[in-house]
């Protein structure tokens, strides 16, 4: 590797590695407010920190390209301020020959990057995930002290007497909404006890409605029971509003494309057995998800090469006075692109326009990076 080389890339790097680690502190500080309402659901310290950790590569594809374009620009502007680059350039070295070693390291981190965010930032997320809801399983009686939880849940929870965090609960009024009758279901209980493994009640009133019966009057339903014990995953199945279903930005790549294998036969036999037209584009509508969240890894991923391009390109100087231009270029550009990126997320279930939102501000980006560099070549400013 010739020394130039070694030279740029260093310190090129050495930036790059300080200001990531600055921005995923930036960024795990805006993720507070997850990482405080999961360490209020009870979990061990070790958990908090798992969880922690976990947010770092969901978190990191979005810190590297910002990374790469602050440490291109202050490597080049360093160069151009100590007239480095001027004793380089008439030494014989053309500006393409210092740009090659930055773009060849932001290629290889552009790797990097979309491995990141399709294998470890996909397999954290779900793992995050996990942990949360396997905690949720663990202890009713601390979900149910959890208000804010609730209320999400549409579920409501008192106690009128003494009652121990965790442990035990005496007269509980428990509200939840019976989603088969669209009623609600009241719970009365003299004394709730949890332990790992059972979830026991004494003196229980259950009050519901039948399903059967006219629409102007309901038929209200009262059980009494002295003392009853169910496990912990049962009645968990009471407090859960759906499902847990896997996300597009859970699945690594592979098993992504697994999805949309499955979901291009069910099309296939949708227009075959000539199914309802609803029917057939809400597959299609899955389908435009899941090749927007492969474009969307692309962009993110690509993100670090073209950064890295228009900080090293709005970095150069080639005159004596300094101008604020390229810096206000450079913020109106980055803030394009973060503009675009989030609106494609948002409308991901149209292929076409999602795609145009991740894409075209690369090729903006290059472009006026390119023209830059054009004149900078034939020295205008």
């Amino acid at each position: 590797m010739p020394i130039i080389w070694r030279y740029l890339l260093a310190h090129y790097l050495k930036v790059l590695f300080f200001c990531t680690f600055a921005f995923i502190a930036l960024l795990l500080t805006l993720r507070l407010e997850e990482i405080a309402h999961f360490a209020t659901l009870g979990p061990q310290g070790i958990y908090v920190l798992y969880f922690t950790l976990y947010q770092i590569p969901y978190i990191l594809p979005i810190a590297l390209p910002i990374s790469a374009l602050i440490s291109s620009m202050i490597l080049v502007k360093y160069l151009c301020k100590n007239h480095e680059m001027t004793a380089l350039r008439a030494a014989g070295l053309s500006i393409w020959t210092l740009m090659t070693p930055l773009l060849v390291a932001a290629s290889f981190l552009a790797v990097a990057n979309f491995y990141i965010i399709s294998e470890l930032a996909t397999n954290s997320h779900l793992s995050g995930a996990l942990i949360k809801n396997e905690l949720r399983s663990i202890n009713p009686l601390l979900i149910l002290s959890n208000k804010h939880l609730m209320k999400l849940r549409g579920i409501y929870y008192d106690t009128l007497g003494p009652s121990l965090l965790g442990e035990s609960a005496s007269n509980s009024i428990i509200a939840m909404p019976n989603r088969s009758t669209h009623r609600i279901n009241l719970l009365l209980a003299k004394n709730l006890q949890s332990s790992s493994t059972d979830f026991k009640t004494q003196s229980l009133t259950l009050l519901s409605t039948s399903s059967e019966g006219d629409d102007h009057y309901d038929k209200i339903l009262v059980e009494n029971i002295k003392e009853t014990t169910t496990t912990i995953k049962d009645f968990m199945q009471l407090i859960h509003r759906k499902m847990w279903t896997l996300n597009n930005d859970h699945l690594q790549l592979s098993l992504l494309l697994c999805r949309l294998h499955e979901n291009n036969e069910l099309l296939a036999e949708a227009k075959i057995e000539a199914k309802p037209i609803s029917d057939i584009k809400q597959i299609q509508r899955t389908n435009s998800r899941i090749y927007s969240e492969m474009i969307r890894r692309f962009s993110i991923a690509f993100a670090v090469f073209t950064f890295t391009l228009l900080g090293a390109t709005c970095g150069l100087s080639i005159g004596r006075t300094q101008s604020v231009k390229k810096i206000v270029l450079v913020a109106v550009l980055s803030a394009l692109y973060i503009s675009a990126y989030f609106s494609a997320k948002g409308i991901d279930h149209l292929l076409i326009t999602s795609a145009l939102f991740y894409i075209l501000p690369h090729l903006l980006i290059i472009m006026i990076s390119l023209w830059m560099l054009r004149n900078a070549t034939r020295g205008v400013e």
